[in-house]
């Protein structure tokens, strides 16, 4: 089969795609204030097909005078009532004098203009990464955003190789803390008007497992990324998809990162080895259960996960103008049961309950059972236990809900106190998930989303939104030396490939290993 989309490389190479130009700040006149402002359309992608996602991820109203100047105010404002964050931030007090105010609005009116973007200062850019963060309505660990965390901003990071190398980097710098993981964000390049589509990730997470199709409805792996392993096998790259030795076939197998420069550039690459932070998850055992554990009687290890929640499809939006963002924190112990027991995931539960309970006579159990609903609050609860044990074990930082929800009070107190109203609060979110009725309840916070200031924004774009036969380029993060040699970019070579569509989509070609 000749292979002519798939672009193999140790490295980047310089016959490959043109470096984008740097961003050019042109200060003009502003429009007259108080029109209308419509959602500016984008134009055709050469990426992306013109999909509701593609809509919602480029067009929004151009960049206005007036919502840049409230949004500054805002920051103001936010300031003086909260010193605490001047410091966090860095903020010189000289930059915070009514005089001084008034020279960067007027500045920020001058270079606001069709089609381009405004200068955001470094302590004006801690201050957006910090406040979208506090106004994240569904984040329960929000009461860091002004503690633990280190905030980095590297304009210079804008070809799609560079974003795969700067996500391991802020891995790397997330597992050197004294208890990893370590809160990180990180800002990459530069920022993007309403229109365009600008830097990004394709894939939601750093580290995600395969998910792979039976033929008979089913799956082994993740159920949840389906898509993206029927993508990357379209391309005939099931060797970027890595299994984990010693694992059930299939279950854990890790997804390549896929990310698409400033030039537009489609660039897939596997996760280093060395940067794979992993847990090893042992076997949930009864919850009455005594004495020390044993997975020797199982035949394998029961799962693993990584230590950090690496999320890559992010923006973060200043007042109109975008900027990829990728941002870790760590993980609480419910999230990760329900990735395991979920019924479009994992769905262990059946799994799981063998395991603690032994063969069961599904004959002999009905959906309204009272001891079937028993012996699922044990899955439960095992699972939990199994989860928390492993993390422990690795010495690695995990919350639970206890903790989780105790912070998150804290620091909507704080908030009305410091701020005269509730933060925005999603609490179909930051409430417990499973095995509530042996949980805690939620802290009791009517739903407010957040309606103002710089917001973290959700990409909607995917790999089912790429077009038929994209030309992809393949680079190994495992070789740094051997890349350099080549330039920035990835290096051509012949691959021929069966597209993926959503219209089309491949046939499922089933799990390839033997069960």
């Amino acid at each position: 089969m000749t292979q002519q989309n798939l672009h193999r490389s140790s490295g980047y190479g310089a016959d490959g795609y043109e470096s984008a130009a740097p961003t050019v700040q042109v200060k003009t006149s502003t429009a007259p204030a108080g029109l209308p402002l419509a959602p500016i359309a984008a134009p055709e992608h050469p990426m992306f097909r013109p999909t509701k996602a593609y809509r919602h991820d480029t067009q929004r109203p151009a960049i206005d005078p007036d919502r840049v100047v409230a949004e500054w105010r805002l920051m103001y404002e936010w300031l003086e009532r909260d010193p605490e964050m001047v410091t966090v931030c860095g903020f010189d007090p000289a930059d915070l004098t009514p005089h001084a105010q008034r020279m960067r609005l007027v500045e920020l009116i001058a270079e606001v203009g069709p089609g381009r973007t405004f200068t955001v200062h470094p302590a004006e850019m801690q201050f957006w990464v910090r406040y979208s963060w506090i106004n994240s309505d569904r984040c329960s660990g929000r009461q860091h955003a002004l503690q633990h965390a280190v905030i980095q901003y590297r304009p210079e990071v804008r070809s799609a190789v560079d974003m795969l190398k700067a996500t391991v980097e802020h891995a790397d710098l997330a597992m050197t803390a004294p208890v990893p993981p370590q809160t990180v964000i990180t800002v990459l390049g530069m920022p993007t008007p309403p229109g365009e589509l600008g830097q990004m990730f394709v894939t939601e997470q750093m580290l995600r497992a395969a998910g792979y199709r039976t033929g008979d409805g089913e799956w082994t792996g993740d159920g949840g990324y389906l898509d993206v392993t029927d993508w990357v096998r379209s391309y005939n790259a099931q060797h970027l998809i890595e299994p984990m030795p010693g694992y059930r076939p299939g279950s854990f197998d890790v997804l390549p990162m896929i990310a698409m420069g400033a030039a537009g550039e489609l660039v897939m690459a596997p996760v280093p080895n060395i940067s794979r932070y992993l847990i090893d998850i042992p076997w949930p055992r009864h919850p009455e259960s005594e004495g020390p554990a044993d997975d020797s009687g199982y035949g394998e290890p029961f799962a693993c996960w990584p230590a950090i929640p690496l999320q890559t499809n992010f923006d973060l939006d200043i007042a109109g103008q975008r900027y990829c963002t990728i941002f870790n924190g760590w993980y609480v112990d419910e999230e990760l049961a329900t990735n395991f027991l979920d019924t479009t995931r994992y769905n262990w539960a059946g799994r799981i309950s063998e395991a603690i309970h032994g063969p069961i006579d599904e004959q002999m159990l009905s959906a309204t059972d009272r001891f079937d609903e028993y012996r699922m609050a044990q899955v439960e609860i095992a699972t939990l236990r199994a989860i928390r044990a492993g993390f422990k074990s690795a010495r690695m930082k995990m919350n639970n809900l206890t903790a989780s929800q105790s912070g998150f009070a804290k620091f909507c107190q704080r908030h009305l106190t410091t701020h005269g109203e509730m933060p925005p609060n999603d609490t179909g979110w930051t409430s417990n998930r499973v095995g509530s009725r042996y949980r805690f309840p939620s802290y009791p916070v009517p739903h407010a989303p957040q309606v103002k200031g710089a917001a973290l924004v959700k990409h909607w774009l995917s790999v089912k939104s790429l077009r038929p036969g994209v030309p992809v380029h393949v680079v190994d993060l495992d070789k740094p030396n051997e890349s350099m040699r080549y330039g920035r970019h990835a290096k051509f070579a012949d691959s021929p490939v069966a597209m993926w569509s959503d219209d089309e989509p491949a046939a499922p070609r089933g799990c390839p290993v033997g069960h």
